[in-house]
């Protein structure tokens, strides 16, 4: 029987009145079939084009990949998998034209053909054309495919209850590793290796490490080279990739004792943060979740350049988007990042953000980590 994440798509698929699924992007791939794609040097070099998966109307699904990929393909839900030649120890090979020929291939064997239902922003050039002579239209997928990604199955909300363990631990070694005297880069290497011992394995990693007032206050950033110093507010953004699905989190530490102003910055992004727990629940629009709780933070004359949070899952950005002019209302079994800031450019930046599961009477914290000033006794 499919996974019921197949079979959302499937249903999708026949929403879109479409007869197959052709998915490209890494994500989509991962939630029909549970490829877990490496992604951490970017697209390989030696692929002919993106990891490919055709999803029935049924849910079974037909997997296309690199010879490099076949083992996390196999072990995959997808019901076929045909891998091609993309790379060879010592002498190059034709990966685009392989490629094409096991797309060929697996479109023969699955029979796929009628209308196929594509993503707009992923479907190369080359797989259209190749598909051209199977397919009687073209539809697009992408909207009702984000929807159905919107209320997470069972299955999903364990997998993301680990990615938030995961960030718990990496912001409970950021309490250590952020000091002053120390670079960014340091203080970061050391968060990242934390959640990798802890997972056992290589993690793709994104987010923010911002020191001081001017970096903090900018609201998002890589770590760079510049040292910590007494006095600086510091946003830690962790976000890894573990079996598929993103993590996320966010907590601001002070190095040294809090100034009055700082302090108020804090507080006004601690109630927005409370306003934000008491008003997610079902029923509520994105939109009105996103300006109740943003009025609170310019109620004290604080601005905020960031959406107040969004949904995850494999992506680390999902829809729904929780922002002004986004009109869904949120459903039981949405997972959703909430992230209410405060920023002043005067004072520095302060963003605290949990992972959490709307309920059929309001919502559930899945991540296990208190949002803190410093770690106890500095």
């Amino acid at each position: 029987m499919s996974d019921e994440r197949a079979l959302k798509v499937g249903a999708a698929v026949h929403a879109v009145g479409a007869d197959w699924a052709v998915l490209t992007s890494i994500d989509t791939v991962c939630y029909a079939t549970g490829f877990d794609a490496s992604i951490e040097a970017g697209p390989s070099p030696f692929a002919g084009g993106p990891a490919t998966a055709f999803v029935a109307r049924d849910g079974s699904s037909g997997l296309v990949v690199t010879n490099l990929e076949d083992p996390a393909a196999k072990a995959s839900r997808a019901t076929t998998v045909n891998s091609y030649e993309g790379f060879d120890k010592v002498r190059w090979t034709p990966y685009a034209a392989n490629y094409l020929a096991a797309v060929a291939e697996i479109a023969r064997e699955l029979g796929v053909g009628g209308v196929l239902a594509v993503e707009r922003r992923t479907l190369p050039a080359l797989l259209r054309e190749s598909l051209v002579d199977v397919a009687n239209d073209f539809v697009f997928i992408d909207d009702e495919l984000n929807r159905a990604r919107s209320v997470k199955t069972r299955e999903e909300v364990e997998q993301l209850r680990r990615c938030a363990a995961l960030t718990a631990v990496g912001q409970a070694a950021a309490l250590e590793a952020v000091q002053v005297g120390r670079r960014e880069l340091e203080a970061f290497a050391d968060i990242r290796s934390a959640m990798e011992v802890d997972a056992g394995q290589r993690l793709p990693l994104t987010g923010d490490l911002l020191s001081g007032a001017a970096r903090t206050a900018a609201s998002m950033g890589w770590p760079i080279a510049r040292l910590m110093e007494a006095g600086d507010p510091v946003i830690c953004d962790l976000a890894p990739r573990l079996g598929g699905y993103w993590g996320d989190s966010c907590n601001t530490l002070l190095l040294g004792d809090p100034s009055p102003e700082f302090m108020r910055l804090y507080e006004t992004s601690q109630r927005a943060f409370e306003t934000a727990v008491e008003t997610l629940r079902p029923g509520i629009s994105a939109g009105e979740f996103d300006r109740q709780v943003r009025a609170v933070i310019t109620a004290e004359g604080f601005s905020n350049p960031l959406h107040i949070g969004h949904g995850i899952g494999t992506s680390s950005h999902e829809y729904p988007r929780l922002v002004a002019e986004e009109s869904c209302r949120l459903e039981p079994g949405m997972v959703l990042m909430v992230e209410p800031g405060a920023y002043d450019p005067a004072i520095g930046g302060v963003r605290l953000e949990w992972m959490f599961l709307v309920t059929e009477r309001g919502n559930e914290v899945l991540s296990p980590f208190r949002h803190v000033l410093a770690a106890e006794g500095r």
